[in-house]
């Protein structure tokens, strides 16, 4: 979705992008959180941590898990190590700020003297922002096998780029 705002001899060019729907496995967020790496696993890290959950009581009703897991390595990997997907499997949902641009064209008088037909002078960014619960990078990724992509499976990711600069348009 773009839109343009003009006013006089300056134009402000906004356009967003947005994806919902859809789920994908991250090898990426299993590697990091298994490490450690990630602020995922910093509860706990120092005193133990008590899990979600519950347990059965010894006449069969539960009650909220008060256990403190002191193994706070093998909890972890437990939910998010190579044997649970599910925990590291998120939505690729996201909002995007892909491109931000600001023109200013001269003045029709000041173009007509330097025998132009029109000049414009801007700056642009692309890629500026991401609002997404994807774990890791950018969830709008491609794995590549072989000469394929494939999607669906993250697989060591890079992370996406910003791009900034500036532009003229000259129309002789």
């Amino acid at each position: 979705m773009g839109h343009d705002f003009r006013y006089k001899q300056f134009n402000l060019h906004l356009l967003f992008d947005a994806q919902v729907g859809g789920v994908s496995y991250s090898l990426s967020n299993y590697k990091l959180a298994e490490q450690g790496k990630t602020t995922l696993t910093l509860p706990g890290r120092y005193n133990g941590i008590i899990g979600k959950g519950v347990i059965q009581n010894p006449d069969g009703s539960y009650r909220p898990n008060d256990v403190i897991a002191t193994d706070v390595d093998g909890y972890y990997r437990s939910h998010y190590g190579i044997d649970n997907a599910e925990g590291n499997t998120s939505s690729t949902n996201f909002l995007k700020f892909r491109e931000a641009r600001f023109d200013y064209s001269l003045s029709p008088r000041l173009v007509k003297r330097l025998g132009l037909q029109r000049a414009t002078v801007g700056v642009y960014g692309r890629d500026l922002y991401i609002w997404s619960k994807w774990p890791i990078f950018d969830p709008e990724f491609g794995t590549l096998s072989g000469s394929d992509i494939v999607q669906g499976f993250e697989i060591a990711q890079f992370p996406s780029t910003r791009t900034f600069g500036f532009n003229i348009v000259i129309g002789i």
